[in-house]
């Protein structure tokens, strides 16, 4: 198939794209910089109508959108990004005979938490599930996604290698993890099946867990013996949070600290059945 990998450059965009490619697909990457032969470039800040993505999109099977940020601000500014581009690439992909899209949303999208990330992954999802036959989607929903190059999975061994762990509020949040490779599988395998239909699947590992038993269970794999753990009183936190909503570049604000709090687990079985196996596993991720 001939594919358009938006986010390429981007830690799932850059695994897709090598999966697909030696999957035998013909891939292009959707980038801001064009930097090889066959690049697109797409800009989700200004890409906002239909017309801006139907000659980008022409001529491709499948466009899989794989962009995504976690905080707002001006360089990046989450209702564009998040749901106003999506939104028109997938009503142009309908109009110019795109097969299949693939979406990448978020675990939890669908709860009833109003957070503004939240808000606008469900306005995408929306204008995705609303594009007619026969154009075929797969919308997932992955947890905290696990990679050897991924920003979240450095900073959280670097967090397991430190001898002391200071835990938000205990490190009582619920995760599960799941590992880039059964992402990549998941998403060839549906690209594969030519009985695939429209799905929507959460993206989660086979274990859950908390905070601090990840952490620990890094630990664990990397050779290393018991950390000391530290609670951090919640009022702590929050002030933290409440300062990061000034700071862009901080990963912990009052919305990601919400999501945090309000845990991030979800049955698998679909994502299984998607796989053709179980999920690996976050206490094997560390190899």
């Amino acid at each position: 198939m001939k594919i358009l990998v938006c986010g390429a450059s981007g830690f799932v965009g850059r695994h897709l794209l090598n999966g697909l490619r030696e999957a035998g697909h013909e891939c292009s990457r959707g980038v801001r910089r064009l930097q090889q032969p066959g690049d697109v470039s797409v800009d989700y800040r200004q890409d906002l109508t239909v017309a801006a993505w139907s000659e980008k999109v022409r001529g491709f099977d499948v466009v899989i959108n794989a962009v995504g940020i976690l905080r707002d601000s001006q360089a990046m500014p989450m209702q564009q990004v998040l749901a106003e581009a999506p939104a028109a690439m997938f009503k142009a992909c309908a109009e110019a005979g795109v097969k299949r899209i693939v979406n990448f949303s978020a675990l939890g999208v669908e709860g009833p938490l109003m957070t503004a990330y939240f808000q606008r992954r469900r306005e995408a999802e929306a204008v995705l599930f609303a594009t007619p036959a026969p154009l075929r989607w797969l919308n997932l929903r992955p947890s905290v996604i696990y990679g050897e190059d991924g920003a979240s999975a450095k900073m959280f061994r670097l967090l397991a290698a430190l001898p002391v762990h200071a835990l938000p509020m205990g490190g009582v949040q619920t995760l599960q993890p799941v590992h880039i490779d059964d992402v990549v599988a998941a998403v060839c395998r549906w690209l594969d099946d030519d009985l695939a239909g429209r799905q929507c699947v959460n993206a989660t590992g086979a274990e859950a867990t908390t905070m601090r038993g990840m952490l620990d269970s890094y630990r664990q794999q990397s050779g290393r013996g018991n950390a000391l753990h530290i609670p951090v009183p919640g009022v702590l936190v929050k002030l933290g949070a409440r300062i990061g909503d000034f700071l862009p570049f901080s990963p912990l604000c009052t919305d990601t600290l919400t999501m945090l709090n309000a845990g991030n687990t979800g049955d698998n079985f679909a994502f299984a059945h998607l796989l053709g196996r179980q999920p690996l596993a976050f206490s094997g991720f560390i190899r």
